[in-house]
């Protein structure tokens, strides 16, 4: 059995939770655990994640902000298995803002399960500990002759039993105890099997309140019309004929800001309802200063990519041994280019924003609040403690509530009226304005010896980075490298790769599988090009780099990340292996393979694809297979819809997603402009988990970046290799059942 030492130190009353009851929690340090009598209590709160009701209902109180990925599901199963109760019992709730220590709200990078892993084991097992304690002085035995099993504490002398709910106020007069026992996983029960997500009817039947249904008493609807270059300002604002549209309220105008958030100036129409400010805004009559920067666009952008490429990087990231030992032996020079990319979400960008004086009250889905808060504080002028957070689930994120844009321009417009504002976001206005996926492109030289090894790899990325926007152009590290710096998974000898940032005038942000997923694209398919032009077998060339090498550090700090070539290697054989790699195809049908490490959630995954060409760039993809190793699951049927998720993410992305930029404005304005998979183009998909031990990682982005190069890779093999994303502008075409 592992133990655990749990310091009271880090329990703290959570007054605006309770009841009359006793609410402890993994909270600020040095605030003593208080305890009410058994009389007062109304239900139990062992801790700042989970309480229990009289009835023995379990509320696991989910800090990770919930988007789709289904932390409202895994977080509440962990919680179940260290507590013993049965998972129908269990239901779980939006941790209110500011429950939980700093930091603890924020999600991203796929870190929620493996982030809070420890912390939420540990509340449930105290819960129960304190559960046991109270049922062992009900039966004047000692805790050892207690069990847990069912949401009841078993006498096992006697084998009497009560109920949780039951023992509630009992367990609320008690110390929390300094230590606590967890369970070995060998006798876990519920980690590790299917659930549903548990809100899935909720969802499915419309229950479930997103931002956009938000109905506060008196609020009013506002749409805002925005500079259409990034960094223009308002000279003036005809509103006349908007005002006449019955509904409208009132036109107010904001400033734009900078770093980090980078709020266009507006114009916003506020209205009784969102038609008749969408109507009036069209009949906003405005004039801007677009400034200098208004003459931009990606044709440009790509032709200066490609002429820096030749020359030094402007960072040098990570260099081993000595690439230019092997300048012009048996070298392989290639490119690959990706275009920016758009956040794409089902849920409308909206957000709720009331001002009272110097307060400030804000509902909605964000994925970082704590920075949100700390930002409009500044921006907005207000007192961070002087402003209050509702947090609400998402309708998808994928990196897009990172950034809180909308939040300081709801807030800015609800400064200019006395009642809540309900600030929507048109489609068009999301797809046109928000923080893209920076665009980037690839420049690949490798050298082989005598043998067909390869010896040296040179990789020069050139990007927008995001840093430029976030920490302005002054940043230290703009580099966007993982997958592509000391995390390089493949055993070569000489290594150098280098970044090149280029600034544009648009804004960018952090989308699903970030730069791991931007990075993996030109390294598997280049990798593959090496083997093809080798005359060597893709997989074979592949493993003898990874299989039997050693796991390395990447960086020198204690902290630094682990990269495991053999897991990498093991995701890979198993996509080898299902899809039948060494076995005789059908004619004219190719395969495609690509691995990787989403490194810093702890997890590997690997995509086979199988395609029919029908003529030379049109083709049927008819079969893919995913691997993935991301440790202990959880919910294996929540790593099933990620991956499945991942795998239409991706493919949008390969086949035809496009941001485009003219006169330093975005071309796509909407679905039919900037097109998603549809269900029909979705392939059949096997996927296939790796049984491992390791400790929980992440699987929300893991399943992405390797669809990309394996389909481009099967391309190759069939005679046309695509360097170019989406691949519809290199004349591919595709046909599915």
């Amino acid at each position: 059995m592992q133990k655990e030492t749990i310091n009271r130190r880090h329990f703290i009353k959570l007054s605006s939770f309770t009841s009359g009851s006793l609410v402890i929690g993994f909270m600020l340090p040095g605030l003593p655990a208080l305890a009410l009598s058994p009389a007062d209590c109304e239900f139990f709160q062992p801790s700042a994640y989970l309480k229990i009701d009289k009835s023995g209902k379990v509320t696991v109180l989910v800090g990770k902000q919930e988007s789709g990925q289904g932390v409202d599901t895994a977080f509440p199963m962990i919680v179940a298995e260290e507590l013993d109760v049965d998972f129908k019992d269990v239901k779980s709730e939006i941790a209110p803002y500011g429950t939980l220590k700093e930091g603890e709200h924020d999600t991203g990078g796929s870190q929620s399960v493996m982030t809070m892993y420890d912390s939420l084991r540990k509340a449930g097992a105290i819960a129960k500990a304190m559960l046991i304690s109270a049922a062992a002085k009900v039966w004047n035995i000692k805790e050892t002759s207690c069990a847990a099993d069912k949401g009841e504490v078993v006498n096992t002398i006697t084998m009497q039993r009560i109920k949780y709910g039951e023992l509630v106020c009992q367990a609320a007069a008690l110390p929390v105890p300094k230590d606590v026992t967890l369970k070995n996983p060998k006798d876990f029960k519920l980690i590790g099997k299917a659930e549903k997500r548990s809100n899935l009817n909720d969802i499915l039947t419309g229950k479930t309140k997103y931002g956009l249904d938000i109905k506060l008493d008196g609020m009013l609807f506002a749409v805002a019309e925005r500079c259409p270059v990034l960094g223009g300002t308002l000279v003036s604002v005809d509103d006349a004929a908007a005002k006449k549209v019955p509904g409208v309220i009132k036109v107010v105008s904001y400033k734009g800001t900078g770093a980090p958030m980078h709020v266009r100036a507006g114009v916003a129409v506020i209205a009784t309802n969102t038609w008749a400010a969408i109507k009036a805004r069209k009949l906003l009559n405005i004039t801007w200063d677009e400034g200098s920067k208004n003459n931009e666009s990606t044709e440009e952008l790509f032709k200066t990519f490609a002429a820096k490429a030749k020359t030094k990087p402007a960072i040098e990231v990570f260099k081993k041994g000595d690439v230019s030992s092997f300048a012009n032996k048996n070298e392989i020079t290639a490119t690959y280019a990706q275009p920016f990319l758009a956040h794409a979400t089902i849920e409308p960008v909206n957000f709720v924003a009331a001002v009272n004086g110097d307060a400030c009250e804000l509902w909605g889905g964000l994925q970082l609040p704590d920075w949100t808060v700390n930002t409009i504080a500044k921006e907005c002028n207000f007192k961070k403690e002087k402003i209050k957070v509702n947090l609400t689930a998402m309708g998808g994120a994928f990196g897009r509530r990172l950034h809180f844009d909308f939040a300081i321009e709801a807030v800015r417009i609800a400064q200019q009226i006395d009642k809540p504002v309900k600030l929507i976001w048109e489609r068009a206005d999301d797809i046109r304005f928000q923080p893209y996926r920076p665009a980037n492109y690839h420049l690949l030289k490798a050298s082989t010896d005598d043998k067909g090894h390869l010896a040296a790899w040179q990789h020069h990325v050139l990007g927008t980075p995001v840093a430029y926007m976030t920490e302005g152009p002054n940043t230290k590290h703009p580099e966007e490298m993982d997958g592509a710096d000391k995390g390089f998974c493949y055993a070569v000898p000489n290594i150098l790769t280098g970044y090149t940032p280029v600034d544009f005038n648009i804004n960018r942000g952090w989308l699903r599988s970030v730069d791991i997923c931007v990075n993996t694209f030109p390294v598997e398919s280049f990798i593959d090009e090496i083997a093809q032009q080798q005359h060597k077998d893709p997989l074979d060339f592949r493993l003898a780099m990874l299989e039997n090498k050693p796991d390395f550090k990447t960086g020198d700090d204690p902290g630094a990340m682990t990269q495991s070539p053999a897991r990498i290697a093991a995701v890979l054989k198993k996509v080898a292996e299902k899809i039948g790699w060494k076995e005789a195809r059908k004619p004219n049908h190719f395969i495609g393979l690509a691995t990787h490490s989403f490194i810093f959630a702890k997890s590997y995954a690997a995509h086979a694809i199988e395609i029919e060409l029908l003529a030379p760039k049109k083709f049927k993809i008819t079969r893919v297979v995913a691997a993935i190793d991301c440790g202990l699951v959880i919910n294996p049927d929540g790593l099933l819809n990620q991956m499945e998720g991942g795998l239409a993410f991706a493919l949008t992305q390969t086949l035809k997603g496009e941001i485009t930029v003219a006169n330093s404005r975005v071309v796509e304005d909407g679905f039919f402009s900037y097109e998603l998979l549809t269900y029909a183009e979705m392939p059949p998909l096997e996927i296939y988990i790796i049984d491992s031990k390791e400790e929980p990682g992440g699987v929300g982005e893991v399943g992405l970046s390797t669809v990309a190069p394996a389909l481009c890779n099967a391309l190759a093999a069939a005679g046309n290799r695509p360097r170019n994303l989406p691949i519809r502008n290199e004349g591919f075409s595709w046909v599915y059942a």
